[in-house]
Order: structure tokens, then sequence, then C-alpha cells
């Protein structure tokens, strides 16, 4: 009796090959996304012309990505484009930080743009730091030995 089974013709090969092309492709195709505050570069030249305050300037801007520390009367709005193809590592294509400074009546005075040449890479350090109070004394391990003999 012979062993009988299914064997894909070359056409059905090729059809599959294709079939899953179709479907892998476009994740190595990439995708750009937007993130941060939409539609910044439209509106960020009203704020200045119009002499705005701080609250016209959430109307029309939205609340801002993030405050000062220290200086109330500086609000960032971020917005940036990323590009990503597969399980690459993502490349920031555009990245945009306005300032707006306010002075003491909360009209805006000045408008500081800062893009990707100004952006700064941070270096971390790779050494550990070591805990103290964690290494074992002479005096440590005899209580710890006199302690598992009593018991």
């Amino acid at each position: 009796m012979k062993a009988s089974y299914n064997t894909f013709s070359f056409v059905q090969q090729i059809l599959g090959i294709f079939i899953l092309g179709i479907f892998f492709l476009p994740s190595c195709s990439g995708k750009l996304s937007t993130h941060g505050t939409l539609n910044l570069e439209n509106h960020i030249n009203n704020v200045l012309k119009n002499n705005m305050e701080k609250a016209e300037v959430e109307v029309l801007l939205g609340p801002p990505s993030t405050k000062s520390t220290f200086d109330e009367n500086k609000w960032y709005y971020i917005s940036n484009q990323i590009f990503k193809v597969g399980i690459y590592k993502p490349d920031m294509i555009r990245h945009q930080v306005y300032e707006i400074v306010f002075d003491e009546e909360d009209h805006a005075i000045d408008i500081i743009k800062y893009d990707l040449s100004d952006k700064n890479e941070i270096e971390y350090n790779k050494e550990k730091t070591t805990t103290r109070g964690n290494e074992s004394t002479i005096l440590d391990k005899l209580i710890r030995s006199k302690r598992t003999t009593l018991q």
C-alpha cells in the first residue's frame, strides 16, 4: 500500500508565497506618527501678533504640554513626528518645542522655538552604586552561625 499525501504544485507554492508577502510587506513599509500639539505651526504666530493672554493661548492651542517648574510665566508646547519601520528603533523626523514667555499681566511677550538641532543627547552613567548596610561583617556571620547551631 502506497502512502498517499497531498503535494503542493509549483503554482500553489508561488501563490502561497505571494499571499504571505501581501500580509507581511505592509509591516516593513513604515509608519509616520505625530505626537504632541497638532497644527502648532499654523497658530503660533497669532499669539504674539494678537498680544494674547494665557487664557486666550490656552483656547487657541490647548493646554501646554508642560509648564516651567521655576517660572510660572513660561509654557512649553511640544510637537514631534516619529517614523517607525518594523522592529527597528524609531527615528525622530521632526521635533519642535515652542516656549511662550508671559509678562506679569499674563500677556505673551516672547516665543522661542527649539527644534531637532537643539536637542541634547543624555549619556547615562553605566557604573553601579553600592548599597551600604548590606555587607556582612564578621560579627554578623558569628551570630548567624550560632543561631543556626542552636536551632
